[in-house]
């Protein structure tokens, strides 16, 4: 399955939702299994909306059927879902912008880097030299104020020659450090410490 989401893929209720990584057909089955997990964690402490409705049938032909006579019965149904983002997977850094000697980089700092990975069929190919600023570091960032802030993993975000994010989307969990130069990332982003 290929293509992007286009429609609702913005929280419009709530402040957390769960986001699509790659296109999947969604059976009701799962949707059912997800709600009631989040149910039993929220306990009774909030509100869930469920967003996402099996529209598209499926059909299934049964085992050792002849050719022929049509498509076969509706088996069940699911929901389409696609992911929405600029499409790489893997970067590495080749060099920071507007620093001379240091060696790695921080938050908020713009690199220039190469796609080492990429999800087929988007607008980034593999090889293709880009610029990104780090949203995320596993070195810890230390605050003026004595907190410490350390993320799970290393990320990035892919930006054009005028700072602005190249996907629609941003996932995860974003330092407000950002905010001086990149306010549009941080309006993408779920969340900001």
């Amino acid at each position: 399955m290929k293509g992007l989401s286009y429609r609702g893929n913005r929280i419009c209720f709530g402040r957390y939702a769960l986001q699509a990584l790659e296109p999947a057909w969604i059976t009701p089955r799962q949707i059912e299994a997800g709600r009631r997990a989040m149910t039993r964690n929220a306990r009774r402490g909030g509100k869930i909306w469920v967003r996402i409705f099996p529209d598209k049938p499926l059909t299934i032909k049964s085992a050792e059927t002849r050719m022929g006579s049509g498509k076969g019965s509706s088996h069940y149904w699911v929901a389409v879902v696609k992911p929405d983002n600029s499409g790489a997977r893997k970067l590495m850094c080749i060099r920071i912008i507007g620093v001379s000697n240091r060696r790695y980089a921080r938050i908020g700092d713009v690199i220039v880097a190469v796609v080492k990975k990429a999800k087929p069929s988007k607008h980034l190919e593999r090889s293709e030299v880009i610029r990104a600023v780090i949203v995320r570091t596993c070195k810890e960032l230390k605050r003026d104020n004595g907190l410490i802030i350390r993320y799970d993993d290393n990320a990035a975000v892919i930006i054009d020659e005028k700072g602005n994010p190249k996907g629609t989307r941003v996932f995860g969990a974003i330092a407000r450090e950002l905010k001086q130069n990149f306010t549009k990332i941080l309006s993408l982003a779920p969340e900001v410490l």
